[in-house]
């Protein structure tokens, strides 16, 4: 079954390239596929040139403003991108929703677990008797309400959009510090202790929520779930990320590894979110400048196996790069270090994807 899904994932990607036109004639010579994430505002004429210098021949607008205003800058945005001869894709985040979290705080991840996550929020409050701390904003796919909500944001969002040939699903994980340790890469649960205030689901739901999801978009228009990895070695330490939780070793992987086995069965492609510099990886534990995207990438080969699940080759990774609050040769070093891990493909993230969090207190019955 693996080298089935594999085989495939070489196929898609052949199909997903833009085949004729200028949008090919400026695709790497690598066959690698290059995208830049906008907002509709980045989306300008002069910034869709400056994609078409650099080889990247497909824009992905972000879709997060249902308003009639929104809309319309979408929709001017898509024009522009077919103006330019590139293809259009469409990102959409899943579990950072604000949206949702304040319409059904119940529904939102909780802090339960670890202690370490108060080292940066020293003043929060213990909870009394019937409270429990959720991780705002952060309404993870893992509860049977926020599955059937999340599906229906989507078919909501992308209701009469100009048509695009791909829908990036971001965070379809546990939310950051999901064991309370800290670190931003911890995704591995949404509530690390007894207290539900939401219907729980299994491992499963990420792969179930693309195949959901799958049903509602239009006809021809391809799902790339995107993940993140887990923490390093080296974040345990103490003064780490993981500020001397026992992270790497314990349930961490173990649980990574269950939740990204069927999403593997379920998505021949699959995105890799790697903001190096948000997530705090660029440290000297790694040798080469924005060696850890080599390395997250490399992971999906090499821990899976180690926990019982199987390896992910990097054909079919499709690496998201942090294209914001960097310099140009920090973009080109992650550029370089995913074409050498043999990435599918690289999307550019120039606009900012939020992945911050704050506790905030809950009363439950």
């Amino acid at each position: 079954m693996q080298h089935v899904i594999a085989a495939m994932a070489v196929v898609l990607v052949c199909l997903l390239l833009p085949q004729s036109g200028q949008a090919a004639d400026r695709q790497p010579a690598n066959g690698r596929l290059r995208a830049a994430l906008l907002t509709a505002e980045m989306a300008t004429t002069q910034r869709l040139a400056q994609c078409a210098r650099e080889c990247q021949s497909t824009v992905v607008l972000v879709l997060d403003d249902d308003s009639r205003a929104g809309r319309a800058a979408v929709a001017a945005a898509a024009q522009r991108v077919a103006a330019a001869s590139l293809g259009l894709d469409y990102w959409i985040e899943v579990g950072r929703c604000p949206e949702l979290a304040d319409e059904h705080p119940a529904w939102m991840a909780s802090l339960q677990g670890h202690p370490e996550w108060r080292r940066m929020h020293k003043d929060f409050p213990q909870p009394r008797t019937n409270e429990v701390v959720k991780n705002y904003p952060w309404v993870p796919v893992f509860y049977r309400e926020s599955f059937d909500a999340h599906v229906e944001r989507v078919k909501r969002l992308l209701a009469d959009r100009p048509a695009g040939g791909r829908v990036w699903l971001n965070d379809l994980q546990g939310p950051p510090s999901a064991c309370g340790c800290g670190n931003p890469v911890c995704r591995w649960t949404a509530d690390y202790g007894p207290i539900k205030t939401a219907t729980p689901l299994g491992d499963e739901a990420p792969a179930k929520y693309v195949a959901a999801v799958r049903k509602v978009v239009p006809s021809g228009v391809h799902v790339v779930p995107v993940w993140t990895t887990e923490c390093e070695e080296h974040d345990v330490a103490k003064d780490a990320l993981c500020a001397g939780v026992g992270c790497y070793k314990g349930i961490c992987w173990k649980a990574y590894t269950h939740q990204l086995g069927p999403l593997a069965d379920e998505a021949p492609l699959i995105g890799v979110l790697g903001l190096y510099k948000q997530f705090g990886q660029d440290t000297a534990a790694y040798k080469q400048q924005a060696g850890w995207v080599q390395q997250a990438i490399r992971g999906f080969a090499e821990m899976p196996p180690k926990h019982g699940g199987r390896a992910i080759e990097p054909q079919r990774l499709m690496m998201v790069v942090q294209g914001f609050d960097i310099t140009a040769d920090e973009l080109a070093a992650q550029i370089r270090q995913a074409e050498n891990a043999g990435a599918a493909g690289i999307l550019v993230a120039y606009a900012a994807i939020d992945q911050s969090w704050r506790p905030r207190m809950y009363q439950w019955r």
